[in-house]
């Protein structure tokens, strides 16, 4: 009687096993995820949803999604290949469709619609490496792709960790490098140096069973070199023990330069050239201080005769400026002599000289003053305004006037006639 209940146990756990088996392969993993299921809603919805399923594929909502996509052959291969291959993107018909030139029927989504951005890619490839070998070893990837460190630091800790699955030990390496060593396309590579600005590395991670996070320490060195910001990278590679790595393997890290806090700064005028009325009176100039405000420092500023002349156009300028610490443009006020004399339009300049702490003077190191003259407009004056005309009454009254004076004319001369035919 024992013999046929352990049968009976061993045949029942094997048509469980069958079962289990012969299960459609797809049927053991859950809906696509919100974040996946919200790019198709987006991007693909539109003809792929319970109503208009173009190529007969569905992604009406996240479990329809995962039961046409994860495991099913596309249409369009002629070798089997999978719309989706768990833990395997760069083999998923679906991610390469999603990309430029696609080897599989058209891209996704079809013009002229934009294409995916860099992000909602990573989103995608993400999903389908989790749902492969990382869904029990894990995902690993750089916690942030991006990070901001001053150069006074010494030294800055990035995160890598172990997403999805944590079972089993495994390892993942890193290489702390130039950026220019990995990234050659990029404009900003190779402008941070080992060891100068930081400290470059390899190594390997080791997570132990259930450990999800580990970090990687770069060592960073403070010169004392103007070189505005340098970017270096870290970057994994080579997953081990079942672990497989993530879209996000690499970091850039970008130092800020604090050459600047501890410049004295380089001295220029504000403008090359002023314009200004011999009437103003006053004209302002601007020195302006950049690159850096640390210390005091003296500049001279000296005036040089053009076509104008110290003291019948202008007074003459020679002083010195004093920027203190933190000080960042200082202001000289110049007296424009507005004499009687008609002339043409004169100028003269202004130049800056001997910093207190070496050569400082940047591209504008010296400035013209044009003076527009006034006095050939005060030499010929325009004509009076002509008088005004009439009023209709004063015209009533010039005409009466005149009809008075005409009478009295005549009633004169006939006067005189009558007086020349009298009798002598």
């Amino acid at each position: 009687m024992q013999v046929v209940k352990s049968s009976l146990f061993k045949l029942s756990f094997i048509l469980f096993l069958s079962c289990g088996f012969l299960t459609t392969q797809n049927s053991v993993f859950a809906a696509v995820p919100d974040e996946v299921q919200a790019i198709f809603d987006v991007n693909c919805r539109s003809c792929h949803n319970a109503g208009n399923q173009s190529g007969t594929l569905s992604l009406e909502d996240a479990q329809t999604s995962e039961d046409e996509l994860v495991n099913m052959v596309a249409n369009c291969s002629n070798n089997n290949e999978l719309l989706v291959e768990p833990g395997e993107p760069d083999n998923s018909i679906l991610y390469l469709k999603l990309q430029p030139n696609p080897n599989c029927g058209g891209v996704m989504p079809q013009p002229p619609a934009a294409l995916l951005s860099a992000a909602d890619l990573n989103i995608i490839f993400d999903w389908i490496v989790s749902i492969g070998p990382a869904a029990e070893f894990g995902l690993i990837q750089m916690e942030q792709t991006a990070v901001t460190v001053p150069e006074t630091d010494t030294s800055v800790t990035l995160t890598v960790n172990r997403e999805v699955g944590n079972m089993g030990a495994v390892t993942v390496d890193f290489v702390v490098s130039n950026l220019g060593a990995d990234n050659a396309e990029d404009e900003t590579a190779g402008s941070a140096e080992d060891p100068s600005d930081y400290v470059a590395a390899t190594g390997t991670l080791t997570f132990a069973n259930g450990e999800t996070s580990q970090t990687i320490v770069v060592a960073l060195t403070d010169d004392d070199v103007f070189e505005g910001t340098e970017v270096f990278s870290v970057t994994l590679s080579n997953a081990g023990g079942g672990a497989v790595l993530g879209g996000a393997v690499q970091t850039k890290v970008t130092i800020t330069d604090n050459e600047f806090d501890n410049q004295p700064g380089t001295f220029f005028f504000e403008r090359a050239n002023y314009d200004v009325n011999e009437a103003d009176g006053t004209l302002d100039i601007t020195v302006n201080r950049s690159f850096g405000a640390a210390g005091q420092i003296m500049l001279d500023v000296n005036s040089a005769d053009g076509s104008a002349l110290s003291g019948g156009d202008y007074q003459t300028i020679s002083s010195t400026l004093v920027f203190e610490e933190g000080i960042r443009n200082q202001t000289i006020s110049i007296t424009i002599v507005d004499d009687a004399i008609e002339e043409q339009g004169e100028s003269f300049s202004l130049s800056l000289s001997q910093p207190s702490d070496g050569e400082l003077l940047g591209g504008a190191q010296t400035t013209t003053v044009n003076i527009a003259d006034d006095d050939a407009a005060n030499a010929n004056p325009p004509p009076p305004p002509p008088p005004p005309a009439p009023t209709p009454e004063e015209e009533a009254e010039y005409e009466a006037a005149g009809s008075i004076f005409y009478m009295l004319l005549i009633a004169g001369m006939l006067g005189f006639i009558r007086l020349k035919k009298l009798p002598k």
